[in-house]
């Protein structure tokens, strides 16, 4: 959902940045390479971001010519406040024109966990899995979910943008997380990939919803926004800000007129969401 192209050859010298959203303009920039300084922005935060990036990767690849005389244009096709990855498809990006891994880069920049740069390249849906050797690079696996009720799940953007980064460092400072809790985790995940009916795709989902409440100390978003709600309601990312994912037991026009009366009129089917290679689940060895 993010591209980004680059045209080489200005004679200044000089690196400009054109950000657009949804083909509107959103962003521009103009930075010296030499020194990363910001010359002209129209949005301050937003260029400190990226000369982050652009600096670190420069120090990764020991040199900073390509973006010398450049003119760089992102183009992204979402609408940046729904949580979906500009950041990490941004990271990953910038990676693949200096010649870095996007991991690399990303744990440069980012105290996350890297999943979302798997999900930047990914072709489908994917299982991600770190160890506890911050050295050993991630896992990533293709994921063969493609159920019969598909058409019975859904996302529902609850319009409060989260900040990843505090929600992350907030996690780190304070969960606790047993290795039994990773464990039962995982295997929900591989649970969910072959859940053969929507009662047991559901009961996984209220099972992780629990585990992870306990884990947070907040309560699920079901029990604080949707509790006549008649489906599971899993929240997702940085808990209770951006999308959440919906099992639908009324019909999808039913689904959708309740969100709507309740304030959230973005409503996306799994099937618009998700992508598939060539349109069908990838399947693939994995442990």
């Amino acid at each position: 959902g993010q591209h980004l192209y680059v045209h080489s050859g200005q004679p200044d010298g000089l690196l400009h940045w054109k950000t657009t959203v949804l083909s509107e303009p959103r962003f521009s920039c103009s930075l010296d390479p030499r020194t990363w300084e910001i010359l002209e922005t129209d949005d301050p935060g937003f260029s400190s971001r990226l000369v982050k990036i652009l600096e670190t990767a420069a120090g990764l690849t020991g040199r900073a010519d390509w973006a010398m005389g450049a003119v760089a244009v992102s183009e992204i096709g979402f609408v940046m406040e729904w949580g979906l990855g500009s950041s990490s498809s941004l990271i990953t990006n910038i990676a693949r024109w200096t010649g870095l891994d996007p991991f690399n880069l990303y744990q440069h920049v980012s105290n996350g966990s890297g999943y979302d740069v798997a999900a930047a390249e990914a072709a489908g849906p994917i299982f991600y899995r770190r160890s506890g050797n911050p050295d050993s690079p991630p896992e990533v696996f293709p994921a063969a979910f493609a159920p019969d009720y598909m058409d019975r799940l859904a996302f529902v953007y609850l319009g409060r943008k989260q900040d990843s980064a505090s929600s992350v460092k907030k996690f780190l400072d304070h969960a606790l997380v047993r290795e039994e809790d990773i464990e039962t985790i995982s295997l929900i995940s591989r649970q969910l990939e072959s859940a053969s009916s929507l009662d047991e795709y559901e009961s996984l989902l209220l099972r992780h919803e629990k585990l992870l409440s306990g884990l947070l100390d907040r309560p699920p978003v079901k029990n604080v926004l949707f509790r006549d709600f008649p489906g599971a309601v899993k929240s997702l990312g940085a808990w209770g800000g951006d999308f959440i994912h919906v099992s639908l037991r009324p019909s999808p026009s039913v689904a959708r007129r309740y969100f709507l009366e309740k304030g959230f009129g973005v409503f996306i089917p799994f099937r618009e969401m998700v992508s598939y290679p060539r349109g069908e689940p990838h399947n693939s060895d994995r442990p």
